[in-house]
């Protein structure tokens, strides 16, 4: 594998990937639902999942032996004392951003994923507990990314149910697929195994989430249940057709089919 990452791998690599997927759905469900999304809360849920990101990859380089030698670990490891230098900028901006334009509703409202977040990097980070990682990763994707529609009133978080749901779902998709690949090509520690639940379900992976995609399809015509259906079709299309395709390449794809709300968005 060549030393720096192909151009196409770039925005796996400086933690882009997941900024951008989830201020791409937060705009989406702000469309899909009629409510405002106001730039700071674009910026706010950006900086804070890139920062997130990157915080997490950081931690990850500290233990060596315990984690899988993928690219992204590596561009880490070779620039470990810049990438620091911009994460400790994105959070400074994140916190003028915050303080300064973000309306204090959704302030309040994202106080409790923030604080998930930071118990999980604080406290759990490289630890093997009960839960899966994934799960929890995936759950508080969703909370960041529905922020700002849960902070608009009772009436409308309970609407949000179902979408957070599926949404939930196909970010558990495209986690369960990268855990599933790395650990199975890249791992030859025993140590290193998913958990349980996660074999389970990338064992499982062309039942489930092919339903998944079926339950969003027959929800009707409503735009977010179509992109997340597609999403997930793109997810176990590429988990199916690509297993001899590069792994980082894989895993490109995956976040890519994530990205189905661009085909939606007005």
């Amino acid at each position: 594998m060549s030393r720096q990452p192909p151009p196409w791998l770039w925005w796996n690599v400086l933690s882009l990937d997941a900024p951008m997927i989830a201020v791409l759905w937060q705009g989406f469900l702000a469309q899909s639902t009629g409510l405002p999304l106001r730039l700071p809360g674009r910026l706010a849920l950006g900086l804070t999942v890139w920062a997130i990101y990157m915080a997490d990859r950081l931690l990850d380089i500290r233990h060596p032996s315990s984690i899988i030698d993928t690219q992204r670990h590596r561009f880490y490891q070779r620039h470990a004392r810049a990438l620091s230098g911009l994460l400790a900028i994105i959070v400074a901006v994140d916190v003028l951003v915050i303080f300064l334009w973000l309306r204090p509703a959704v302030f309040m409202a994202g106080l409790a994923p923030l604080l998930g977040v930071g118990v999980y990097l604080g406290l759990f980070h490289g630890r093997r507990f009960a839960l899966p990682k994934e799960i929890i990763v995936a759950f508080l994707f969703t909370a960041g990314t529905f922020v700002v529609a849960e902070s608009g009133s009772t009436q409308l978080s309970k609407i949000l149910i179902w979408p957070a749901c599926a949404f939930f779902a196909l970010c558990l998709a495209n986690l369960v697929a990268i855990e599933t690949w790395e650990s199975r090509e890249l791992s030859s520690r025993k140590t290193h195994q998913p958990n349980g639940l996660i074999r389970f379900l990338g064992r499982w992976y062309l039942v489930w989430v092919p339903g998944l995609a079926v339950l969003c399809f027959a929800h009707g015509q409503q735009a977010w249940y179509l992109a997340a259906g597609l999403s997930a079709a793109f997810c176990a299309l590429i988990y199916w057709g690509a297993p001899r395709a590069p792994l980082e390449l894989r895993r490109t794809l995956v976040d890519v089919a994530l990205l189905t709300p661009v085909l939606f968005l007005r």
